[in-house]
């Protein structure tokens, strides 16, 4: 029998399902990064190597005699050495050879871009029970919430690698608003140190920490992907609020040291893993009917990756002393 014209499929239903899953999760996702003017996502391959970075090396400044070394005679006997002068930056003198500066660049592998893939079967008799609104979506939106909340995790635990720190003298604390300030100008010492200017820089705060000063100011908050964002909070342009960030600490970086990647879903498409997802490859979502367990399927990719690359430019404040 032939299919009526405009027939409601089960193919259309599950169509229909995935692209809500992430339509909500670009909706979330784009609210955030606009708080924070992060708009570039890097899709790349599954198993490519992600790095944190540490630059070390500065403009050499100052002049080198000339030196010669006499050759030795013997069992190591070495030839004479000649070492030609040098000089540059402030101390340059015309016509001598410019001493060169060194900068090296450590990186430490913090994992790869993974394919980290999640399953959810829901029962015909659990839909039949609780009604497909609760059974499906709500638990689609629960997972979801699940997702989002692993790659924000996995963003603080990186955040963590920081190498910057600032911290009240041993036996004495700072309150919030100095931490802020003293973050603020340690992070801005680190970047002239390195010959680069902050521009934009997100600070994360303890939720409970910024509670007090909440509680006494009139101030709009934004909410998206589980976290808090204030605009000009104590003084600190871009402020994020979060219990992932332990209690009497904050941490600091500029946004253009956040990093995002995604998963190219395109190469999982070629072997017939057909993911909804969107163009930045952050998440991805597959349903379908399972008649041989009489159950609606659920398959899940979280695909996304938060990286503070630059490990230097990310400063730890402490209301506490930091040994």
């Amino acid at each position: 029998m032939a299919v009526i014209p405009n027939t409601q499929t089960s193919s259309d239903v599950v169509k229909s399902l995935d692209q809500e899953f992430i339509s909500n999760f670009q909706e979330e996702f784009d609210r955030f990064s606009e708080f924070l003017g992060l708009f570039s996502v890097e899709t790349v391959a599954a198993g490519t190597a992600l790095y944190q970075y540490k630059v070390i090396g500065s403009l050499v400044n100052g002049k080198t005699d000339a030196s010669y070394t006499a050759a030795t005679t013997g069992d190591d006997a070495k030839p004479a050495v000649i070492e030609l002068g040098s000089s540059s930056g402030t101390g340059y003198v015309e016509g001598d050879f410019i001493t060169r500066s060194k900068y090296s660049l450590t990186k430490d592998q913090i994992g790869e871009v993974e394919f980290i893939p999640y399953a959810k079967q829901t029962t015909a008799q659990a839909i039949l029970k609780a009604g497909f609104e609760k059974s499906v979506l709500r638990t689609d939106r629960k997972a979801q919430q699940q997702l989002r909340a692993a790659i924000v995790t996995d963003f603080f635990t990186l955040l963590g690698n920081g190498t910057s720190v600032a911290s009240p003298a041993s036996g004495t604390t700072w309150n919030l608003q100095q931490v802020l300030a003293y973050v603020s100008a340690k992070l801005g010492d680190v970047m002239e140190a390195a010959f680069e200017e902050p521009g934009d820089v997100v600070t994360f705060v303890n939720r409970q920490d910024a509670a007090a000063y909440l509680a006494n100011a009139t101030i709009t908050t934004q909410d998206a992907f589980g976290l808090t964002y204030l605009e000009n909070f104590l003084g600190t342009p871009n402020v994020v609020l979060t219990n992932k960030v332990s209690a009497g600490t904050v941490y600091a970086t500029p946004v253009e040291n956040i990093h995002i990647y995604g998963l190219d879903f395109g190469s999982l498409g070629s072997a017939g893993l057909n993911y909804a997802t969107n163009d930045m490859g952050l998440v991805g979502v597959h349903h379908e009917p399972d008649y041989n367990y009489g159950s609606a399927e659920t398959f899940l990719v979280r695909g996304c990756k938060f990286v503070p690359e630059v490990t230097d430019f990310i400063v730890k404040g402490s209301t506490t002393h930091v040994a």
